[in-house]
């Protein structure tokens, strides 16, 4: 019953006019149960249908023709594109051949791909070996590369560990060589301090010998001794690089001919050269056909337009030989018949008797200036006086000009227990940084004493390379010339051939 005529619902819903029906039920209809979805119930049904789409979809496109086109990220470098490659693999990764060469699954159907993505190391739902895996890491597809390259080598023998070569070797981005490794990648090591540091643990324990490997191709190289840590400091970029080696350990040059730039350039002594020009770098060192590097000195092409090697003032186109000691000592036995050649051939003397005559005067000059013929070869090969004995003419004396200012004015000399000269050869490398590629073809622009302080070198064993600074002032943002690692450095090395013949 209600209060004052009103009927009190026990439905939700409050008070409710019309009180029940005639059969007592309820006035209010009852609505049926309408069950919405909840927001995490949509989203899964959503993620299962494009799950659903997606493996379809896959299954269409990697089952079909045009699978090869549809995985293929994009075109091959030409090394990996070309008819020599495709001989040596079997198969290239074109569009209409099987990437079966590099990738192992790559000749497989969609069965295949599945099996190897399952079967990888470490797998897809191994939490832990995928957190603790790098970059850096060997894959499958790594261990391919090898199957060409066998010859590769890492930078040095202390190298703590195998480098993924397709993580700075990356393909599939266009014809053309292969793009060169970022600093990035070198940086992965470079600028690891624990891998440097077992690198240097690990370089203790090899011999000297173990990092003797590169070849020189022909070339003479500069070697200077290794770092006691091997190069080992860690570093990320140019701007941080260390010096040179040369210049961080203060090293010479070992060659023992006596030559200064300095006194060649600089010195109001040298003479002119033939056509009035003065003595430059560019006289004595000029680039290879390749632009890369310098034609060796020659002292026939060089040196000989100022050192002439005269013995005799009276006969200044009579001369004697640059090279072997043999040559010399031989030149000088035979003094007698090169003074009558010269004779008949510069002096016009046709008589033999006159030809001899002229030879006994000039041989006879100087034997009283050199005694023997004995005493005249040491002082050609062990001389290394300028000026002659002291003169006196009437009132006036002073010291001469030497005969011959001898070998060992340039030369090192040495004798054996016979007394015979040796000559110690001059020692020019042709190149003199060994771990960097430069090239003076891209630096022709430049002047030679930007980079090479020549006016203040006067030993020999001076080594007036540019240090690292006089690099930077160009190899960098700052100088607008790119200043990467691989500008300068290429990562691998030849192994040694005992290792090329075991394989």
């Amino acid at each position: 019953d209600g209060e004052k005529g009103r009927w009190k619902c026990t439905r939700p819903g409050g008070a409710c006019e019309q009180g029940p029906l005639p059969d007592g039920s309820c006035c209010r209809p009852i609505p049926k149960c309408s069950p919405v979805r909840s927001l995490r119930a949509r989203r899964g049904l959503f993620t299962w249908t494009v799950l659903a789409v997606t493996a379809g979809a896959l299954l269409v496109l990697l089952g079909g023709s045009w699978r090869n086109n549809f995985i293929n990220p994009g075109g091959l470098s030409d090394p990996h594109s070309s008819r020599a490659f495709a001989a040596l693999a079997h198969g290239t990764n074109c569009s209409d051949q099987t990437c079966a060469s590099c990738h192992a699954a790559g000749g497989s159907g969609p069965g295949g791909l599945m099996q190897a993505a399952f079967s990888a190391s470490p797998g897809p739902f191994e939490w832990h070996k995928l957190a603790d895996a790098t970059r850096t890491d060997m894959t499958s597809i790594d261990h391919a590369c090898t199957t060409c390259h066998a010859g590769h080598a890492f930078h040095e023998p202390n190298v703590v560990r195998d480098h993924s070569c397709s993580l700075c070797h990356a393909e599939h981005l266009g014809a053309g060589p292969m793009r060169a490794p970022t600093d990035a990648n070198c940086a992965s090591c470079h600028a690891n301090e624990p891998v440097m540091f077992a690198s240097t643990q690990m370089g203790r324990k090899l011999p000297p010998s173990a990092f003797e490997f590169r070849p020189g191709r022909g070339l003479k190289e500069f070697r200077g001794a290794r770092p006691a840590q091997g190069y080992t400091k860690v570093f990320r970029s140019f701007s941080d690089h260390p010096e040179f080696r040369v210049h961080a350990d203060r090293q010479r040059d070992p060659d023992t001919l006596k030559f200064g730039h300095a006194l060649h350039l600089t010195s109001e002594t040298i003479p002119k050269l033939p056509n009035g020009r003065k003595l430059d770098c560019t006289f004595c060192h000029q680039p290879d056909a390749s632009i890369a590097r310098f034609q060796p000195v020659k002292f026939e092409q060089h040196c000989r337009v100022c050192h002439s090697l005269q013995f005799d003032p009276e006969t200044p186109e009579l001369t004697l030989p640059h090279g072997e000691p043999r040559f010399v000592s031989a030149f000088l036995a035979s003094l007698a018949r090169q003074y009558g050649d010269y004779a008949r051939e510069r002096k016009g003397l046709k008589r033999d008797a006159d030809a001899q005559a002229f030879a006994e005067t000039r041989l006879h000059a100087l034997q009283e200036q050199t005694g023997s013929r004995g005493e005249l070869e040491k002082r050609v090969f062990f001389s290394t006086s300028t000026h002659g004995p002291a003169s006196q003419i009437g009132t006036l004396g002073g010291a001469a000009r030497a005969l011959y200012p001898g070998c060992a004015y340039c030369h090192e000399v040495k004798a054996d227990a016979a007394g015979a000269a040796h000559v110690t050869p001059a020692l020019v490398p042709d190149r003199w940084l060994p771990h960097g590629d430069f090239t003076h073809a891209r630096h022709t622009q430049v002047a030679c004493a930007n980079c090479h302080d020549t006016i203040h070198s006067k030993e020999t064993s001076d080594i007036i390379l540019p240090a690292k600074a006089s690099c930077a002032t160009c190899h960098s943002p700052a100088g607008g010339v790119k200043s990467s690692c691989s500008t300068c450095h290429a990562y691998h090395n030849e192994p040694p051939k005992k290792a090329l013949s075991a394989r």
